[in-house]
């Protein structure tokens, strides 16, 4: 007898160390376990438009309402001393001549052009006033360009009030014009004035 084995039906090899069956197949059009679809997040990815926060941040509102408040009361204050310039001119200047009279420095100046000076002057300031206010009501609103304008005039309140900071007043509007820049750009101010002008995110 011999110990050879009887050769494989025809067609059929199995050579030593292969497995007699081929390894299952995917189907056409499915990926192997594990691995994820051509053009798709990982899982756990974040999916979607990044979402803003809808309602306004109540710093945007604190900052508001500062302005507000603040430049209502200045630009009555400042309408009504040019107001008394105005109607008082006479007296203004009679008042102004008293006081520079003698005085160096006030040689080429005349009391008429030192209340001219002093009576547009309070004109601008209440005009400033009066302007603020109309940029804190579009701040509420959302506008980015009326926060960048707010800043900007709170910034200047800020810098005339130290200067000039010689009574309470003078302090009450550093502190406020300090707070306003810094509050219009945190507690989420900054996300909420990006929204502004973005279609709304679609909810998941």
């Amino acid at each position: 007898m011999s110990d050879q084995q009887p050769p494989p039906p025809y067609g059929e090899q199995h050579p030593y160390g292969q497995q007699p069956f081929p390894p299952a197949q995917q189907p056409y059009g499915q990926q192997p376990y594990g691995q994820q679809p051509y053009g798709q997040a990982p899982y756990g990815a974040p999916t979607g438009p990044v979402r803003y926060p809808a309602k306004r941040p109540g710093t945007v509102t604190a900052a508001a309402v500062t302005t507000m408040v603040l430049s209502v009361l200045s630009t009555l204050l400042f309408g009504l001393v040019a107001l008394a310039l105005i109607v008082a001119r006479d007296e203004v200047i009679d008042e102004i001549d008293g006081e520079i009279r003698g005085q160096a420095g006030f040689e080429d100046l005349t009391p008429d052009d030192l209340a001219t000076a002093a009576t547009v002057a309070m004109v601008i300031f209440a005009l400033w006033s009066l302007i603020a206010v109309v940029l804190a009501i579009f701040v509420m609103r959302g506008s980015n360009v009326a926060r960048i304008l707010l800043v900007i005039s709170a910034t200047m309140t800020a810098l005339v009030s130290l200067l000039g900071i010689t009574s309470v007043i003078s302090l009450v509007t550093l502190i406020a014009g300090i707070a306003v820049v810094v509050l219009l750009f945190v507690g989420g101010a900054n996300e909420w004035f990006s929204s502004k002008g973005r279609p709304p995110a679609p909810a998941y």
